[in-house]
């Protein structure tokens, strides 16, 4: 007896190149597009990083950006902008690698547009313009050496940058924000007869036991721009109409100055009921912690609200059918059928 010998084929499997070995073996394919992408952040990184031509010569756009992104402007989240932006470059990267691969010389429009902020921003020593021109380079850039698909899927992530842009310098626009809040609690307080009375932004107790002045920061204007941040990144993963995106989005602002609203009208009752001390003190610096969450909930509702099927709720319900009718009896063919049969006789 002979064993029939089977030859066994042992197949290797190369291993996945990870994303520097993907990078590597695009640049050798395409060695004119890479050293063009390599050009492109060159200049973006002197430019907006090294290049010291705001503040009389002193500092770059991006030393300036980091400068105002301090808790005295209350906008130290601006810090989370870019690690974000690639974040959601990686996350969306299976989009990016299924792209159509083709050059979209419209990109070097954008291109030259952001170009052309960054040289006003450089004459009008502006430089918030500046860090506006820095989503328009990058998102052109990729339009130009990639395709008009890959810039459509990278259009958040670049728009997302504008996020970056400081904007202490407008706090003190925001006058009417202040008189919005000390109006609204002072009805607030005369509808649950406390006896206050607000002067423009000076909120101050009949009694003298308070005085509280509504500043900037209190305003809401700080506490909008994180709620636009996170409800610009809540409505890009999870809505896909753009009129829901964009009805939930001014939403977002409407709860943000609720919230605000009701941090403050509870700091007044802290103060009437409790102690005006800890009111200004702690209880004022900590109660954002409890609103700003409120108002992010509440966005999350109104996004569910948005979302339900109006349609179908809205649509009367259809009446059942009415059950088959009976057939018809005849009476005669009835008394026939009940009728006992004759009897069947025999005869013998």
């Amino acid at each position: 007896m002979i064993a029939a010998s089977r030859s066994v084929q042992t197949t290797t499997t190369e291993p996945r190149p990870g994303a520097l070995g993907r990078l590597v073996e695009w640049s050798r394919r395409r060695p004119t597009e890479s050293l063009l992408f390599a050009a492109c952040i060159g200049v973006i990184a002197y430019f907006f990083g090294f290049y010291r031509v705001f503040s009389k010569g002193q500092l770059s756009a991006a030393h300036w950006a980091s400068q105002a992104w301090n808790a005295e402007n209350n906008q130290e989240h601006s810090w989370l902008v870019l690690p974000i932006t690639f974040g959601l470059l990686w996350y969306h990267r299976e989009r990016l690698r299924r792209s159509q691969s083709k050059p979209w010389n419209a990109g070097l429009a954008l291109v030259a547009a952001g170009v052309a902020c960054f040289v006003l921003a450089a004459r009008a020593v502006q430089p918030r313009i500046a860090i506006i021109g820095l989503p328009l380079i990058a998102l052109g850039m990729i339009g130009y050496l990639w395709g008009r698909q890959t810039a459509r899927v990278a259009l958040f992530p670049c728009a997302f940058l504008l996020f970056m842009v400081p904007i202490g310098g407008f706090v003190q626009g925001t006058v009417s924000l202040q008189i919005l809040v000390s109006t609204v609690c002072n009805s607030l307080a005369s509808f649950i007869g406390m006896k206050i009375a607000a002067s423009g932004t000076t909120i101050h107790s009949l009694d003298g036991s308070f005085n509280f002045e509504i500043a900037e920061g209190c305003s809401g204007i700080r506490s909008l721009m994180a709620m636009t941040m996170l409800t610009a990144l809540y409505i890009h993963f999870t809505q896909r109409e753009w009129w829901k995106k964009g009805v939930i989005f001014a939403g977002s602002l409407v709860f943000a100055v609720i919230g605000n609203i009701g941090r403050i009208f509870t700091v007044i009752l802290f103060a009437k009921f409790v102690s005006p001390r800890i009111a200004g003190g702690i209880y004022h610096d900590y109660s954002a912690f409890v609103f700003f969450p409120f108002a992010v909930l509440s966005m999350v509702g109104f996004a569910r609200f948005v979302n339900l099927d109006w349609h179908t709720m809205i649509k009367s319900p259809e009446r059942p059918a009415p059950p088959p009718a009976a057939p018809a009896v005849d009476p005669a063919a009835t008394a026939t059928e009940n009728k006992a049969p004759n009897p069947v006789s025999y005869d013998y």
